[in-house]
């Protein structure tokens, strides 16, 4: 395919289509740039308006089209009155090619749908190209045909959202009182976006049975001055039982626009800038009933919600009788206990009279009789019973039903908010719908008894408060699908690709994965090819969910997983660092299941220059101390004793004649030991240790000979000869970072008493040493007393503001001395012992971690008192 353009089967959008097309079961194009901001479309469908006939006829003659039969909806049982012919049929068509169709002008019609988009667009399949082409064609001509889209596959996590500005309640949803709580309806938003990063999401309808719906005269929902869209979208599914065949819109001339308050807080589009946010916003595609509240018509909606096979029917309405004889109870409880049989969740308004449900004098339907419904109170903004809402024992289960934030309508430019039982109802139907998603195979019933199940205990009236979160989360069996499982052991990590935006590494299914269960841990796999600034960045739900992360390497010596930077956001955290070639793994481990994003970002790094640049021969080594001088010439740059970052690199050749610069050979390190003699309980010891690579380490005398060879190892410690002078070089074959120390080092085969562990020399003074790290709450350090360490009677510490002990200890491991405060110093007093071996032992509070202690200069005599 020429032009912009072009067809990659093997690329990275034929990698995700191919997955998708194994999650849904289906054949899946993606059409865009080579990231996941594609669009993606079932490969070989289009959806042509059924009123088209002419067209559909021309895809099936010409390019061989089949129209795929819709779903064939059951029969009623027996003594239901079948509806007339045609509200069943489907409006739109949808038809699916078997082979490429083949499409005159195809790289053409490609190239002007893209139209002006910047850099190459790629589709993942001829198929996909071609039924793409042609769709675009008939488009163009102003044909009613479209390809079969996904929806927002690749959106961010649902970790805000907007609405409009409802006066009252703000247009931030999350923050509505009525979803806050113990009602945790935002935990159960999050955990259904959750499901559906993992599947394709299920078509769940919610019946609303009412009346007052602000459509215009086509049926169309009206969108509110200031408005970009009505809260029920584009176009709404719709039966006016009053005049079936036309539209079900109109105000009630009692209620107002009632109907189009309790759709939308039940199926209000969540997060679209628009109206309010209902409960099932997520998931739930309206279905507006006009009805007159006869009793005719609500036995009639139950019926064709059971013959079209919908999920969820609310009904924020009531019939009442003065006497039980009056009330057609047998065909009123078969027609709704067949709507429940067949699956249809029907949730009631309890009514908002302050009565005791049941009572023998007000026969109040759907609330009360009625089988297969469950009935909703109202509670007030502190989850008490409102004072309106009807109570007793027909009531199942509570929900918010004051100050409920609802969309726009004719009465209510800007939307308002709203009191009473017809909007808890909805909030229920809208959980409902979310339950029926995240689980299609739970029954009306299960459906039902999970809603009670799992509500909050509560007291006076109230029996069962809604806890949205807790019922999705049991609609699940407390475990999100999962598409990349196993991958919760080292042996079976899953591989990350390169899927992302820029080539970023993510999770081989796709952008998104689960933390499925709470015991759930995650293995990821990734390889570096060369030195690189890697970043790993995760984002899950931090109402859901804690998230730990850790970056390992496959090789347990290597260097770099521990040195990440950790930048920890609300719902996030990014590590990113300088890691060596190798393999990797990211370890996801947390305290509940969530969805989360993993990826991984590298960008190849050329290691720097050292401090001890240039030292590349014998004649530049860098002198190398291990213990402190007194006296030091000013032209003499020295370093330690201590530990230092050093690099094996490749410095950049440039030349005049090629007019650029390349890359040399790796350089090599050589270090001048000047060896003091060693101690009682010491010796000097160099030490070259945590190399990304394999290095040579050679120590040579001062003549240049050598003494000791070790090779293809990364952790090395040597004891050069005392009271001598010493050359160190360090080489490889592949750039790499070490650590490089000198230090005089205890001798622990020869120390006495409980002390034969290797530890730290006390430092001297002299030239402003690096801090003592208390890392640990007790640590020791060798002290030879007598040596000419220019200490006088005491050695000075800085006051790091800690409630710290110092102490002195013996042979016999007896504490001889203790610290004490002078002004802005700790002195620990020496004066009057024998010269000899003794251990100072530093004592820090439990949570003081990290503090650093400094030795300084000690006090002249006459200042220590």
């Amino acid at each position: 395919m020429a032009g912009r353009v072009r067809v990659d089967e093997g690329g990275v959008l034929a990698h995700y289509a191919d997955w998708r097309s194994r999650t849904v079961g289906r054949s899946v194009a993606a059409l865009g740039p080579a990231d996941l901001t594609a669009m993606p479309y079932v490969a070989n469908e289009v959806i042509v308006d059924e009123e088209d006939r002419e067209l559909i006829d021309e895809l099936v003659g010409r390019y061989g089209a089949e129209p795929i039969d819709d779903r064939e909806l059951p029969e009623p049982p027996e003594g239901i009155q079948v509806r007339e012919e045609g509200l069943r049929g489907p409006v739109a068509v949808r038809l699916k090619f078997r082979e490429v169709p083949a499409v005159d002008d195809q790289d053409g019609l490609l190239e002007q749908a893209v139209g002006d988009r910047p850099g190459e667009v790629f589709v993942s399949s001829e198929m996909g190209a071609a039924v793409a082409a042609m769709t675009a064609r008939f488009a163009f001509d102003g044909r009613p045909i479209g390809l079969n889209l996904y929806g927002e596959p690749f959106a961010m996590p649902l970790s805000t959202a907007t609405e409009s500005a409802i006066p009252g309640a703000g247009a931030n949803p999350f923050a509505y009182a009525a979803f806050a709580g113990r009602t945790r309806m935002v935990e159960a938003w999050q955990l259904m976006d959750s499901v559906q990063r993992m599947r394709s999401n299920p078509f769940v309808v919610l019946a609303v049975l009412d009346n007052g719906f602000w459509l215009d005269g086509n049926g169309a929902p009206i969108v509110a001055g200031g408005q970009t869209a009505s809260d029920l979208g584009a176009g709404v599914m719709q039966l006016n039982l009053m005049a079936e065949g036309t539209p079900a819109g109109g105000m009630s001339p009692s209620n107002g626009w009632h109907g189009n308050s309790v759709a939308s807080a039940g199926a209000g589009i969540l997060n679209n800038a628009a109206g309010a946010a209902g409960s099932g916003g997520t998931v739930a595609t309206p279905m507006l009933f006009r009805t007159d509240i006869s009793v005719d018509q609500l036995m009639r909606a139950a019926r064709i919600c059971a013959a079209w096979g919908l999920d969820v029917l609310n009904m924020s309405i009531g019939t009442w009788g003065d006497a039980e004889i009056w009330f057609p109870t047998t065909a009123w409880d078969k027609a709704f206990r067949f709507a429940a049989d067949n699956g249809v969740v029907m949730i009631a308004a309890a009514g908002n009279s302050s009565l005791d449900l049941p009572n023998a004098d007000d026969h109040v339907r759907p609330a009360t009789r009625t089988p297969g419904v469950l009935t909703v109170g109202a509670l007030d903004a502190s989850d008490n019973a409102a004072g309106f809402s009807n109570y007793g024992s027909s009531v199942n289960l509570w929900a918010p039903g004051t100050a409920i934030p609802v969309a726009p309508d004719g009465a209510a430019p800007l939307g308002s908010t709203k009191n009473g039982t017809s909007f808890a109802a909805p909030i229920v139907a809208g959980v409902a719908a979310m339950m029926r998603s995240a689980n299609p195979s739970l029954s009306a019933h299960d459906i039902r008894r999970i809603l009670v199940e799992t509500g909050w205990q509560g007291t006076g009236r109230v029996t069962k408060g809604l806890d949205a979160f807790a019922a999705v989360f049991a609609a699940i069996g407390a475990a999100l699908p999962d598409n990349n499982e196993p991958n919760n052991t080292p042996a079976t990590a899953g591989r990350l690709i390169a899927t992302g935006p820029g080539g970023a590494l993510q999770p081989g299914l796709g952008p998104f994965t689960t933390r499925s269960k709470s015991g759930d841990t995650d293995y990821w796999k990734f390889r570096v090819e060369r030195f690189s600034t890697v970043t790993v960045a995760v984002d899950w739900y931090e109402r859901l969910s804690t998230l730990g992360v850790l970056v390992e390497g496959e090789d347990p010596d290597v260097r770099g997983p521990d040195d990440l930077t950790r930048t920890n956001t609300a719902g996030g955290l990014t590590l990113t660092g300088l890691l060596p070639p190798g393999g990797y793994r990211i370890r996801v481990t947390g305290g509940g299941i969530t969805a989360y994003s993993l990826r991984v970002t590298q960008r190849p790094a050329s290691l720097p220059r050292d401090i001890f640049e240039k030292n590349d021969s014998f004649e530049s080594a860098a002198v190398m101390l291990f213990e402190t001088n007194k006296w030091t010439p000013f032209f003499t740059r020295t370093w330690g004793p201590g530990t230092y970052d050093a690099t094996l690199h490749r410095d950049v050749l440039y030349s005049p004649y090629i007019g650029g610069g390349t890359k040399g050979s790796v350089n090599v390190d050589y270090f001048r030991l000047d060896v003091p003699d060693r101690k009682i309980f010491s010796r000097p010891a160099v030490a070259v240790f945590d190399s990304d690579q394999v290095v040579d380490v050679t120590l040579y005398d001062e003549h240049r000979n050598v003494i000791d060879a070790r090779t293809n190892l990364r952790h090395v410690k040597l004891y050069p000869p005392p009271k001598s002078t010493c050359y160190l070089r360090v080489t490889g074959s592949q750039v790499t970072r070490y650590r490089i120390s000198t230090r005089m080092e205890t001798d622990s085969h020869i120390i006495p008493g409980p002390w034969q562990e290797e530890l730290h020399v006390f430092p001297k003074w002299w030239g402003d040493p690096p801090p003592l790290h208390l890392e640990d709450p007790v640590t020791h350090y060798l002290h030879e007393l007598g040596e000419d360490r220019g200490e006088g009677s005491a050695l000075a510490f800085a006051d790091p503001g800690v409630d710290l002990r110092i102490g002195l200890i013996d042979r016999t491991g007896e504490v001889i001395r203790e610290a004490r405060t002078l002004g802005d110093r700790l002195l620990l007093d020496i004066e009057g012992l024998e010269p000899g071996p003794y251990i100072v032992q530093i004592t820090r509070p439990d949570e003081a971690t990290g503090t650093e202690l400094r030795v300084v200069p000690p006090l002249p005599n006459r200042d220590l008192h």
